[in-house]
């Protein structure tokens, strides 16, 4: 792969990944429904559906880990990925079932 056509490469995943990061302030109204809470907060660095960005960045939909890790996740964060700490427990627990049911 050529420098020109590397350095487009990254630059566009660079751009699909900004504003994901850091941590959320983000709260969901009570009794939020699991997929409102997703397209709040989760479809713009995941793609709707856990589908992922372009079809492969970011896709989590029918994730093989298990809802204790993807609920641990969400509180967390990660590398990229904010933290979402406003999301409570039995809210994180029905989006992470959700996300694997995609």
């Amino acid at each position: 792969m050529t420098n020109p056509i590397r350095f487009s490469l990254v630059a566009v995943m660079a751009g699909a990944l900004a504003g994901c990061g850091g941590a959320s302030d983000y709260k969901p109204v009570a009794g939020s429904a699991p997929e409102q809470i997703f397209a709040e907060a989760c479809a713009s660095c995941h793609g709707e559906k856990g589908s992922g960005k372009f079809g492969f960045l970011l896709k989590i939909a029918g994730s093989d880990h298990e809802v204790a890790e993807i609920t641990g996740k969400i509180a967390e964060g990660g590398m990229v990925m904010p933290s979402f700490p406003e999301i409570g427990e039995a809210e994180r627990a029905a989006l992470a079932t959700y996300i694997k049911a995609q």
